[in-house]
């Protein structure tokens, strides 16, 4: 636009030159036509001989052409035109007259009342040469401009993107989960669009930050809440179990796996509540997976082997930053998921991968799995599949294993295992090589 600006500019200016430089040429012209017509009345032909003869020699002076009725040059240098009466516009080169480069030529022709013809006439050259001149001045005064105005558009263009970045990065990060980033502000006398922007933006945020946390701790109280009296039934129950007998002992045991379950679920709420707000309570630090996820399978071995099912294991050794308790909950969550979720004589898989900058700790099944348009919804709370509504569980599990991996800035995703469940966590590596001794693998 700035570029555009001053061509037109330029043009502009150069066509007023032309147009004033032209104007006071003519004016001249026919004041010297006018002045040589009076002289021509008053003192006749020859006296107009003289005065061309004379004009002619004056430096920067107008250039003449005297003829008489029969066509032959009386006085002044200019050659025949051929130009009727009035103005006429002459392109000639250096080669009409040697030693006189007439380019540009301007005459005016007019009949002397002895028949005569009178032919005044002005080199345009030096118009020429300004208009030559003042297009260089244009031209240079433009690139200096541009350039000017290009470096200052790129240099406010870029703080303007970058402080729009900032706002961007801050909404990938708040989508991904973490309510506690804010865009960044600056302190400015005048605010424009994009501090209003950004202020808009965490003022936002920090109303959903409010409502979420609302959320969370009114069902952390209500676990809490509830919790107590629970305690105080099923030590009622005990108290029946050790005195009843028959059906109302078989219904005090129901009802004490009831409470059980329950319990379980208020403190699955409790630990789920406590991982998300407490952002102290991961201890990060070189820890070996692989090492940690055979501590996890030793503790589950029997469980899995008494079940029927068989276990497979593939563990590259790799070390992640992390909290080495959480990881371990988040594996044991995915070992009773394939447990609760799969039939006797299953086949469970836990593998560890190194990927480029991150380890990769799988857990996969050959059950039912988790259809595909499914597999967000159980990231949720409470959210469990109608196949497995009958079955024991809080539907937290999973949650659970999302909050640990967010907290990690490790990747969860569910696939197909074609059958079954693949449940993958991405760890980034940890700034240090990982131990020798090549893979562990156990049958």
């Amino acid at each position: 636009m700035l570029i555009t600006a001053f061509a037109v500019a330029g043009s502009l200016t150069k066509i007023s030159v032309r147009f004033i430089y032209r104007h006071d040429v003519q004016t001249r012209i026919l004041g010297e036509v006018a002045a040589l017509t009076a002289l021509d009345k008053d003192k006749g032909l020859d006296a107009v001989v003289r005065a061309v003869a004379q004009d002619e020699r004056r430096p920067g002076g107008l250039e003449y052409r005297l003829a008489g009725s029969d066509g032959r040059g009386l006085s002044g240098d200019l050659p025949p035109t051929g130009a009727g009466p009035g103005w006429t516009y002459l392109d000639w080169d250096d080669q009409v007259v040697p030693g006189r480069p007439y380019q540009d030529l301007i005459i005016y022709t007019q009949p002397l009342p002895g028949h005569a013809v009178l032919t005044v006439g002005q080199d345009l050259s030096e118009e020429s040469k300004l208009r030559h001149a003042l297009g260089h001045m244009l031209f240079w005064c433009g690139a200096i401009g541009a350039g000017v105005g290009l470096v200052l558009s790129y240099l406010l263009g870029r703080g303007a993107l970058r402080r729009v970045e900032g706002v961007v990065v801050a909404a990938r990060a708040v989508a991904a989960g973490q309510m506690q980033v804010r865009a960044p502000a600056r302190s400015a006398l005048i605010p424009d669009d994009i501090d209003e922007l950004g202020a808009t933006f965490n003022r936002m945020l920090d109303e959903i930050a409010t409502l979420v946390s609302r959320v969370r701790w009114v069902s952390t109280d209500i676990a809490h809440d509830l919790r107590t009296p629970l305690t105080h039934v099923r030590q009622k129950l005990e108290r029946i179990k050790r005195t009843a007998d028959g059906a109302i002992l078989e219904t005090a045991r129901e009802i004490d796996r009831d409470v059980d379950e329950l319990l379980r679920t208020f403190d699955a709420m409790l630990r789920l509540a406590e991982i998300e707000n407490d952002a102290s309570l991961v201890a990060k630090g070189p820890i070996d997976l692989a090492d940690l996820t055979n501590r996890v399978i030793d503790a589950y071995r029997p469980d899995l082997e008494a079940s029927g099912r068989r276990l497979r294991v593939s563990l590259t050794p790799a070390l992640v930053d992390g909290d080495a308790d959480l990881i371990a909950q988040a594996l044991a969550n995915l070992i009773e998921n394939a447990l609760r979720h799969t039939q006797a004589a299953a086949v469970i898989e836990i593998s560890i991968e190194t990927r480029g900058d991150g380890a990769v700790l799988s857990v996969r099944d050959d059950g039912a799995g988790i259809p595909a348009d499914q597999r967000e919804a159980v990231l949720q709370r409470f959210h469990r599949l109608e196949a497995s509504r009958t079955m024991p569980g809080s539907g937290l599990g999973l949650p659970i294993v999302a909050a640990i991996a967010q907290r990690h800035g490790a990747t969860l995703a569910l696939d197909d295992a074609k059958p079954g469940l693949r449940v993958s966590l991405t760890f980034p590596k940890a700034y240090r090589s990982a131990p020798s001794g090549g893979a562990a693998a156990r049958p």
